[in-house]
């Protein structure tokens, strides 16, 4: 097995033969000898975190302090009907969380929405549907066939960069410029 990615970006060369995962960029959540889990942070879909709050119906979501133009990300191709929100620790706790890194926190629960524009919320977040999972020494293989590159991790790309400029800038984290990244295969 290969170091422990959780925590790590994946991000899809032009190698990857896969239209779902073209030029994406994959937060691993989960890396051990089970094998991987992680969400697509630049792919938004069409619903925003807002809508999303106001059709769960929790009370005054229209009222709360946050960014209105903040959209729900596809975070993979499975489970796409369930949540998964990427999120910075904070003082509350919630239900169903799993400590990615000493300060990121991957919640599966419904509390976390809930808190969303509250003064507990989390700062900064994600809101998925979907994630993406691999079996064990799956991932490990994909990145011997050279269909990911493997970089650190920061909140900047993470949480502020525009979602379709984050496959860019983590390429160019590596040292990869942007005309290079969007090369193709000759």
């Amino acid at each position: 097995m290969l170091e422990n990615l959780q925590g790590k970006f994946l991000i899809a060369t032009p190698e990857i033969d896969d239209d779902y995962f073209d030029r994406t960029v994959i937060y691993i959540c989960e890396h051990n000898s089970n094998g991987a889990m992680g969400l697509v942070i630049n792919t938004p879909t069409d619903l925003s975190v807002l809508e999303l709050i106001t059709r769960m119906d929790f009370q005054m979501a229209n009222q709360r302090n946050y960014h209105k133009d903040q959209m729900v990300l596809s975070g993979g191709p499975v489970s796409q009907d369930r949540g998964f929100i990427i999120h910075t620790k904070t003082e509350q706790e919630f239900l169903h969380s799993y400590r990615v890194t000493d300060n990121i926190l991957l919640t599966t629960s419904g509390d976390v929405l809930d808190s969303l524009g509250k003064p507990d919320a989390p700062e900064k977040f994600i809101v998925c549907l979907g994630c993406a999972t691999w079996k064990p020494e799956q991932l490990e293989q994909e990145i011997a066939r050279n269909y990911w590159l493997i970089s650190e991790a920061n909140d900047k790309t993470l949480f502020e960069t525009g979602y379709l400029e984050r496959w860019v800038e983590a390429n160019e984290m590596l040292g990869i410029s942007g005309v290079l990244a969007r090369a193709g295969r000759a």
